[in-house]
């Protein structure tokens, strides 16, 4: 009877370790699958932009421009429907500074999802516009960065990865107008009397 028993728990706990094997051997190749996926970019602007930019993002196998955008109503729809990691604007898509107007947007369709806004010359018009208009977690670089492949790539994988990177020229334009107010009405409101001085 003993041995009848004995039989019977070997055939069982060798049942049980397999099952465990098998368990962790799924759960490791569920890991690797993900972590082997690479991130979607979503990129904003006309064509010119989209081409360069889809160039350097597409050099890094980390990243995978899944669609670029180049009319208010794609770069609207785009990033919900390949549900970006990340969706890079160009500041002046639509016109001067209208691409911060496409990043809230895009901000209250798909929180949680990184945005980055490239700009041109970063003059101090869009300074403000981005100290009034623009969010804490958005990345903000200029075309020096864009330009340079190497730092291009590492301000992409920030972004994607939810750590906000500003350019260091950037970040000393927008200290200029002092620490930013949750409240937007107050930030706009900051904004003007500023202005009025300036005029002054």
């Amino acid at each position: 009877m003993a041995r009848v028993r004995r039989i019977k728990r070997r055939k069982v706990n060798k049942a049980a370790r397999e099952a465990a094997q098998a368990d962790i051997a799924m759960a490791s190749a569920a890991e690797e699958s993900q972590a082997g996926e690479a991130s979607k970019v979503v990129i904003v602007g006309d064509r010119i932009f989209n081409l360069r930019l889809s160039k350097l993002v597409s050099e890094e196998t980390d990243f995978n421009v899944v669609a670029t955008a180049a009319t208010v109503m794609e770069a609207r729809a785009y990033p919900n429907e390949h549900k970006a990691d990340l969706t890079v604007v160009d500041v002046d898509f639509g016109g001067t500074n209208e691409g911060v107007v496409i990043a809230r947007d895009l901000n209250e369709r798909r929180p949680g999802s990184g945005i980055m806004i490239v700009c041109g010359p970063f003059t101090s018009n869009t300074a403000k516009t981005l100290w009034v208009y623009g969010a804490d977690a958005w990345s903000v670089v200029t075309q020096a960065t864009a330009k340079n492949p190497a730092h291009f790539a590492e301000a992409v994988s920030s972004a994607v990865h939810g750590m906000t990177w500003i350019e260091p020229g950037v970040a000393r334009e927008l200290q200029i107008y002092g620490p930013r107010p949750n409240s937007f009405d107050e930030r706009r409101l900051m904004m003007m009397e500023s202005n009025r001085s300036d005029a002054a």
